[in-house]
């Protein structure tokens, strides 16, 4: 692993549990919403996937717009309207639940420090800015690079060429760490970067996806790379 100069992140899955965190932020907003029976981790699956088709769908707006209008997607199936503007003021209270509450996955902190004393680390996140400032775990990193700044979402190559051109490196001595195959094998390999994916849930390669070049359980795999 000697062509290694610089490692970016996924940071939603692949350090932090922002499931965990997001069924958290899930159950305060059905509860204020009347629906105390619902299933939290449902809602939350169907908002994430409401939501990265809403933000996929269209040109770029910040995520928590793009929350918005998947909690108004998802809500409309229990018979739940309101103007936008509520919905706006729900997502910012469901976003700032799900990413300041978000805890490091056990093995995370002890990989980073063991890494960050060896190459530049940069976390790639589709989260705005304010957001991803919120997560405790984000002071681990000098440097990032959100959609925000980009104006554009992963699997976008304009993200992933922002975080090229802030780390100075060429994409092929860039070895780019997630656990999201549509989003960041998809986005980062075709650029010439190399990828480890993060597959925690044991889920088959996409048909179409390409193959990463390490695959590993968690990011206790990572750090055997370089140990």
């Amino acid at each position: 692993m000697h062509w290694v100069k610089a490692i970016t992140f996924d940071f939603w899955g692949t350090l932090v549990d922002v499931d965990k965190s997001g069924h958290s932020a899930m159950r305060q907003l059905a509860t204020s919403l009347n629906l105390k029976n619902a299933d939290p981790a449902a809602l939350y699956s169907a908002w994430d996937d409401a939501t990265v088709r809403r933000y996929r769908s269209d040109v770029w707006r910040p995520y928590v717009e793009w929350t918005a209008h998947g909690l108004k997607d998802t809500f409309a199936n229990y018979g739940i309207a309101m103007p936008d503007e509520q919905w706006r003021a729900h997502a910012d209270a469901f976003v700032k639940v799900m990413t300041s509450e978000a805890k490091p996955h056990p093995e995370a902190p002890r990989v980073i420090r063991a890494l960050k004393s060896k190459f530049p680390l940069m976390p790639i996140t589709n989260m705005d800015e304010r957001y991803f400032r919120l997560n405790p775990f984000q002071a681990e990193f000098d440097s990032f690079v959100t959609a925000e700044e980009a104006h554009a979402f992963k699997p976008s190559a304009d993200i992933f060429r922002l975080a090229i051109k802030k780390l100075g490196h060429p994409p092929d001595s860039i070895l780019h760490v997630s656990l999201s195959q549509f989003a960041d094998l998809e986005g980062a390999m075709p650029l010439g970067m190399k990828v480890a994916w993060i597959n925690r849930g044991r889920e088959p390669l996409g048909r179409y996806t390409p193959k990463p070049l390490h695959e590993f359980s968690d990011l206790s795999g990572l750090a055997t790379l370089f140990e």
